[in-house]
């Protein structure tokens, strides 16, 4: 009966978990380009806008749209605020991108996943021990 009753909370305990992998995996990504969008109201793309891009109120890139209103930009290793601002013929915008913020999220995301598997896991211990002693308490 004792066998049967493990053999059980084993078998739980093991759905609980899911799949299993011998090595986890982790994907990250890198922004080597923008691809900007100048648009008016319309709908219509912005052809031939100028698009300067500013880091610390400093020009860093300047470019033209194309016939589809758009700009690529590739960003330097080191830039954390950008700022893009285009401006044609009494028509401007502004954009504002802060890739610091991004750094630091995804510096900060591997240690919580850790902590946050390390926690289900305990979790999942401490409802197998505690099914285990009320059934051992109801046969004592």
């Amino acid at each position: 009966m004792m066998k049967g009753r493990s053999a059980l909370m084993i078998i739980l305990v093991l759905a609980a978990c899911g799949i299993s992998d011998g090595h986890r995996m982790m994907m990250g990504y890198k922004v080597n380009e923008l691809q900007l969008t100048a648009l008016y109201d319309d709908g219509t793309p912005a052809q031939g806008v100028k698009i300067e891009a500013l880091s610390d109120g400093k020009p860093v890139s300047e470019g033209v749209t194309d016939e589809k209103g758009s700009f690529v930009f590739r960003p330097g290793e080191r830039l954390e605020d950008i700022t893009f601002v285009s401006s044609s013929a009494g028509h401007r915008a502004e954009l504002s991108l802060n890739l610091a913020q991004k750094r630091q999220a995804d510096d900060l995301s591997m240690p919580m996943r850790a902590l946050a598997g390390i926690g289900y896991l305990l979790g999942v211990a401490g409802i197998a021990m505690v099914y285990v002693s009320r059934k051992d308490r109801k046969r004592a």
